[in-house]
């Protein structure tokens, strides 16, 4: 018997028409915020919403609903109590969840919501939490590595619903017939014993996940891509729209060691080592000093 087909990505907004016009112009402020903070704020969009991201770690999630109101999720160890009594004109009715403070918030209200003096205070808490050097290792690679024709960072934190597993990055690079495909990328100290065989099997399996389902893959990237675009996340120089490879053989992984200690050489060995026992379609870098793109 047939079954429906369960789309396993789709890390784009549904929203159509009027809709869409109307939450490209809400998040306007956002996004001259974010484009001009030198990468330090970055925006991904998610099933029918958005996470703002500060140097790697979830700073809030919105999502659209009826009406132009914005439901936005901030975790509350990020909020001082200050910053909590100035936004308490827009908490819900439900304001906390699992240690998530919810807020509602109307479009025209977003740019007073997200201005400069609440992101700078939200921002130093999330410094003091510090979710750790991987973390701060994949922002360096997010920053050194800006959006270009041949080669973007188009995602992080990548889960989808039916892999359970998550890939620190997603990126796209430009082959020679114009289209764009997949490069997973997974962040690893290079003192991190993981990193000997575990990290390059986790990239393998991810690359393998993404070709068993190369076609969802490829729509939900080339419009998460195009809705970027729209929202003015790239600049001019950047195409309207892309087309991604969907040949599954060009689907392939790095694995982004961070430091030069002999630990980090040793276990960068031992990992290029397991690389050609396994048969694996992935690649090492060392950092600093690297280009993705390369």
């Amino acid at each position: 018997m047939a079954t429906d087909h369960i789309q396993a990505i789709d890390r784009f907004f549904r929203h159509e028409g009027e809709d869409w016009e109307t939450i490209k112009k809400d998040l306007k402020p956002l996004v001259n915020l974010i484009n001009n903070s030198n990468e330090e704020y970055n925006l991904q969009i998610r099933q029918d919403c958005f996470n703002v991201y500060y140097q790697g770690n979830s700073l809030a999630q919105v999502r659209p609903k009826r009406n132009r109101v914005y439901a936005v999720v901030i975790h509350e160890r990020f909020l001082s109590d200050s910053v909590r009594e100035k936004l308490g004109m827009y908490s819900s009715s439900r304001q906390y969840k699992n240690g998530y403070v919810n807020f509602k918030v109307q479009g025209n209200d977003l740019r007073r919501f997200f201005q400069r003096n609440h992101l700078n205070s939200i921002s130093g808490k999330i410094r003091m939490v510090h979710n750790g050097e991987e973390i701060t290792m994949e922002q360096v690679m997010v920053t050194d590595n800006p959006p270009s024709v041949d080669f973007l960072i188009i995602d992080r934190q990548v889960a989808d619903h039916l892999n359970w597993a998550r890939a620190d990055l997603l990126a796209l690079k430009r082959g020679e017939t114009g289209k764009y495909r997949f490069v997973v990328i997974e962040v690893k100290l290079g003192r991190n014993h993981e990193l000997r065989e575990k990290a390059g099997k986790q990239v393998s399996d991810y690359v393998e996940h993404i070709r068993n389902h190369i076609g969802d893959y490829t729509i939900c990237y080339q419009k998460n891509y195009e809705q970027k675009k729209q929202l003015g996340l790239f600049d001019e120089s950047m195409p309207d729209t892309i087309i991604i490879d969907r040949d599954i053989d060009s689907v392939e992984g790095i694995v982004v060691a961070g430091g030069y200690s002999k630990l980090a050489e040793e276990n960068s060995r031992q990992l290029q080592n397991a690389i050609r026992r396994n048969g694996w379609n992935i690649r090492v870098k060392q950092m600093p000093k690297m280009l993705l793109a390369d």
